[in-house]
């Protein structure tokens, strides 16, 4: 008896991932087939990795990351979306990522936005350097999503430049991370280990 409750709890749990384990992607299969890359201004400018863009990992992750470099397409108009999976946000939830970007005169925006139903909502917005110019440092960066717990999401990183005659640097973005909140899981264990005393 107690071996059947023992699975049914371990099925329970299964049947709800999206609110116990969030997800995590390095890049290390490259750009996952579930995420969508939007190559608005359509000039070739757009997510990709960074041994497509010929660059190192600059975010401080390893291996590859996803990654858009303007520079090399020198006048190209870009404006390209890096969006994940849909995911139901877990309670209290962070968004962590490691990064690296250089921010042209301030020309360019490197913004991440979440749409949880209602159309993008900015999170974040960078108008300037973020981690070395091609070196290390990058950046962690840890944004919260817990306004949005229990409803299905997905994320963008937005790279653009709203100006004609663009010529700007690059993002990289790795280790991107939804985690969460460790009491949440704290909570599902104890519930699971209170059913199973109670045979």
């Amino acid at each position: 008896m107690m071996r059947t409750v023992a699975l049914l709890v371990v099925f329970a749990l299964a049947a709800v991932p999206a609110l116990a384990q969030g997800f995590t992607e390095d890049f290390e299969g490259g750009i996952p087939a579930t995420w969508t890359v939007i190559d608005n201004e359509m000039t070739g400018v757009a997510w990709d990795t960074n041994v497509f863009w010929g660059d190192d990992n600059w975010t401080g992750g390893g291996g590859m990351c996803a990654d858009v470099n303007s520079d090399t397409f020198g006048t190209a108009e870009f404006d390209t979306e890096l969006i994940t999976h849909s995911f139901v946000v877990p309670g209290g939830a962070m968004l962590e990522y490691v990064t690296n970007y250089a921010n042209f005169a301030a020309y360019d925006f490197a913004d991440v936005d979440i749409d949880a139903g209602a159309g993008w909502v900015n999170l974040l917005s960078w108008n300037e350097d973020h981690g070395g110019f091609k070196a290390l440092p990058g950046e962690f960066v840890s944004l919260d999503l817990s306004a949005y717990a229990g409803q299905t999401a997905q994320v963008r990183f937005h790279y653009y430049d709203p100006n004609t005659g663009d010529y700007d640097w690059y993002w990289e973005v790795d280790d991107v991370t939804v985690t969460p909140e460790p009491a949440s899981l704290g909570l599902l264990s104890i519930g699971a280990l209170a059913l199973l005393r109670r045979r």
